[in-house]
């Protein structure tokens, strides 16, 4: 049954079409298609091929098609086309051949793109060419490959990621860098192949980016041989013609030395403030000595008060603040490993008190005040009582005839327009910290400068000028920043903002629980040290827990022990700095017996490459002496529980 609103013309089978049908057809492609007889005279122009060639077909019909050609090339395409009409193919398709240049009416060369098929009609050859103009092709893929080569001239590596994290770009620089080369590389997620960081800096890295279009920070990245690189990161949010986000221009440049080279400097400046600090220090710990000895020669010869409990209470109380002195000193001379974890600034506010009382001149008066609702920030404990020293020690030295050192701590939230208090600053919960004094003050001058490393106002010799320099490198490392204020006669203030460790907040009474719940049944512990008060305290301490004990004075005797009871053993503390047979060698040979022994190292000198180097060795954890029953026991817990 068939359809009567359609015009019969429209059903006419194909070959009923005339010559006019056909023409409209070929003038309506939007490619040119051009026909040549044996001869290789053009028979056929489309309205295209005018538009591409500037020729009217009127023009062209009966020429020969190298009036299209190139003169340098005509020879060749007469040559190729009279082999193609021998062979035994009958076409080949547009794009399968390499791009091939043509000639405009108006002089101009211009690459195409062609096919060329042949038939026979009414026995002779003929040939069809169907092409189109790719001059804007050609040029965009120039100016990518001209693109690509300068990027790969460049010492940074430079990337590109869809927005998926897989690679679409990596030049020589990031080959370099990262050891894989871009075959390597192309395809591959990102941050699967070379993040190894915190996942919550990548989140936090990947919101700023699209919400502020760009990103730029410090990153830990790996390498194809698994070796950590410290790169600083910028990252740009590239855009389709449409405006969507189409993926990430990622430039990487390689500041692992710099970093090493800024430690160094950091610790350089903070043995200079260990040296202002010294003196102080050296004072209280006379303080807490006398009336440990006073005690102890009272309760030796037998003079003690017959309620004595106050008089240890007191001893306790001294040993104890010694022990937390020496413990800041080593600190803030780095020899503790930086690790990040939230820090209550309350603490931090009475340890750095605690060591200004007994450095500044009683002519300085000292005052602070932390929010009750201020919460942690999350960063390393030494360098945040690093940044406090150092601007209360610049205070100190603008106070030369006394005055106020105010040190505060309050919580703040910065908006959307948080970039017009400090271009490095981004919206979110802040704790700032503000150093203000009442001293000499500073000039427009001296403040544009104050921040430079190795710029200083002091006389010769009685400063680096590292102290503020190196207190803008640790806020910057905390993803904070500093601003300051200062009128010469009035004063300065230093305004640190680090980012707030929301909802960070540590449970006390549980990690305290091992202490007072240790699961101790039939638990042995050998304890090794030379010294015999320190072996017998920790022996009582450990009896009185529930444990049994081993005891060893040095590295032969312990290897001894544990050699016949290592089935009843369920953990070694040892003492590291030993006469003979030292703790590290000690770890070798009782791991030589059993390479799963459990060993707690402890040692009176804590520094990054003394601990490192013993966890290397096999021990499960590091005990810094002194240590206290709950420290003794809690490392003991934690040790045996991972096991």
């Amino acid at each position: 049954m068939s359809d009567s609103s359609h015009p019969a013309s429209e059903s006419q089978p194909l070959e009923n079409w005339n010559d006019d049908q056909f023409r409209n057809i070929i003038n309506s492609a939007m490619d040119g298609i051009i026909a040549m007889n044996d001869q290789q005279r053009v028979v056929l122009f489309n309205a295209a091929a005018e538009s591409i060639f500037g020729w009217r077909a009127d023009q062209v019909l009966g020429e020969s098609i190298e009036m299209l050609i190139p003169a340098r090339y005509r020879l060749q395409h007469h040559h190729d086309v009279e082999q193609f009409g021998r062979g035994g193919v009958q076409n080949r398709r547009m794009g399968a051949q390499r791009t091939v240049m043509a000639l405009r009416a108006s002089g101009e060369e211009f690459p195409i793109e062609a096919s060329i098929s042949r038939t026979m009609i009414l026995g002779k050859l003929a040939y069809t060419v169907i092409l189109r103009d790719v001059t804007e092709a050609v040029r965009y893929r120039q100016q990518i490959e001209q693109q690509s080569q300068m990027l790969d001239q460049v010492s940074d590596a430079v990337s590109v990621v869809d927005l998926q994290g897989r690679i679409l770009y990596w030049n020589r620089a990031a080959s370099r860098l990262y050891g894989w080369t871009a075959d390597d590389a192309l395809g591959q997620n990102a941050h699967e192949l070379l993040y190894r960081g915190d996942p919550e800096t990548l989140r936090h890295m990947l919101q700023e980016t699209n919400a502020r279009q760009s990103w730029a920070g410090e990153l830990k990245k790996t390498t194809r041989t698994g070796k950590f690189v410290i790169v600083e990161h910028r990252r740009t949010v590239l855009r389709d013609d449409s405006g969507r986000a189409k993926g990430y221009l990622c430039i990487d440049i390689d500041i692992t030395d710099r970093k090493k080279q800024e430690r160094n400097a950091h610790r350089s400046q903070r043995l200079e403030s260990i040296g202002t600090l010294a003196g102080g220090i050296a004072h209280d710990l006379n303080n807490v000595l006398t009336p440990i000895l006073m005690g102890t020669q009272l309760l030796s010869s037998g003079r003690a008060p017959l309620h004595h409990q106050g008089l240890l209470d007191t001893m306790l109380a001294s040993a104890q603040r010694g022990a937390d002195l020496i413990k800041q000193l080593l600190s803030f001379a780095g020899g503790i490993r930086g690790e990040s974890r939230p820090v209550h600034i309350d603490e931090l506010f009475r340890e750095t008190r605690g060591l200004l009382e007994h450095t500044l001149p009683k002519s300085i008066q000292i005052e602070t005040s932390v929010d009750a609702n201020c919460p942690p920030v999350l960063g390393d404990a030494t360098e945040l009582s690093q940044i406090l020293l150092n601007l209360c020690i610049n205070a100190r030295d603008a106070m030369p005839e006394g005055g106020t050192l105010n040190i505060e701590a309050t919580s703040l939230h910065l908006n959307g327009n948080s970039s017009q208090i400090h271009p490095d600053a981004t919206s979110g919960h802040y704790v700032l910290l503000k150093v203000t004094d009442t001293g000499i003050g500073m000039t427009p001058e001296v403040m544009d400068r104050v921040f430079d490393p190795f710029f200083t106002t002091k006389d010769v010799g009685k400063g680096t000028g590292l102290g503020l320099a190196t207190v803008q490198g640790i806020v910057k490392s905390h993803r904070g920043f500093i601003n300051v204020y200062s009128e010469p006669g009035q004063g300065s203030k230093f305004s640190v903002y680090l980012p707030a460790a929301v909802g960070a907040e540590t449970d006390a009474s549980e990690a305290n629980l091992a202490a007072t719940n240790p699961a101790t049944v039939n638990q042995v512990i050998l304890l090794v040290d030379d010294e015999e008060l320190i072996l017998n305290m920790t022996a009582i301490v450990l009896e009185g827990s529930g444990y049994r004990v081993y005891t060893a004075r040095d590295g032969a005797d312990a290897v001894a022990v544990y050699s016949r009871h290592q089935h009843e053993i369920s953990a070694v503390v040892l003492d590291m700095m030993m006469p003979g047979m030292d703790g590290l060698q000690t770890i070798d040979q009782l791991r030589r017996i059993n390479p799963e022994v459990i060993v707690i190292a402890c040692s009176g000198l804590r520094t990054s490459q003394r601990e490192d180097e013993v966890l290397e060795r096999g021990a499960r954890a590091f005990l810094p002496k002194p240590y206290s029953e709950v420290e003794l026991l809690n490392s003991l817990s934690q040790a045996l529980k991972s096991s």
